[in-house]
């Protein structure tokens, strides 16, 4: 079996998953019942983006876009389609590589008052939104994003917590049993796995899968 039908039949088993949802009654923060998603782009257009912004998609996450949809109403009410430009986590630079590692995350809480002014300064040139697409906006300013840039082969494919919003910071979400980093298809099946334990007044977030460094990037 060939990576590619590997991915297939991860996403044909998370897709099944997802499919159990319907007749769900919509709770809050779970997204949208019933699941729907958008036609999967084409090759060319796929590669006529990545032409474009001199990149290279993570490849599970072109095969989901490419075989099976391109967006959708999940998770937390929106699968960002690969060119969104509104409402996401800042206007995404994808030409330019992503500035922050597993090893070095910026988390403000672990900053200096001085660090935190630094970021924030309108002189200082912003970088956040360097070399990443926004998968998903769980709302109030927290979002899922996807690495599709970066110099640093381990971090590259990963998917982070992005929440400048309400001062925490861009940090990698890790499986709690693997200790591994989230790739697309790692974060997509939690979404439905963790959906499927709640009960009817159920709630979670992303943030509870990200692990904090103290190797802070200002």
């Amino acid at each position: 079996m060939n990576i590619y039908d590997q991915y297939d039949a991860r996403i044909a088993c998370i897709m099944s998953k997802i499919e159990k949802l319907r007749g769900r009654k919509k709770r809050f923060g779970q997204g949208i019942f019933e699941p729907v998603w958008e036609p999967p782009l084409t090759e060319e257009e796929v590669a006529a983006f990545e032409a474009q912004k001199g990149i290279r998609l993570p490849d599970d996450y072109r095969r989901f876009i490419t075989a099976y949809a391109s967006a959708g109403k999940q998770p937390f009410g929106e699968l960002y389609p690969l060119c969104q430009t509104e409402g996401v986590a800042e206007k995404p630079l994808v030409e330019k590589s992503f500035p922050y590692t597993l090893n070095s995350i910026l988390y403000f809480l672990y900053m200096t008052e001085e660090e935190m002014d630094y970021f924030w300064d309108e002189g200082t040139p912003f970088i956040a939104n360097q070399g990443l697409l926004t998968l998903c906006h769980e709302g109030d300013g927290m979002y899922s994003v996807l690495v599709v840039n970066s110099e640093d082969p381990d971090t590259y494919g990963t998917v982070w917590y992005y929440d400048l919003a309400n001062d925490f910071g861009i940090v990698p979400m890790y499986d709690r049993d693997t200790g591994k980093p989230f790739h697309f298809l790692d974060w997509l099946e939690y979404w439905v796995d963790r959906t499927m334990s709640l009960d009817q007044d159920g709630y979670f977030g992303y943030v509870e899968t990200v692990r904090l460094i103290r190797h802070i990037t200002a």
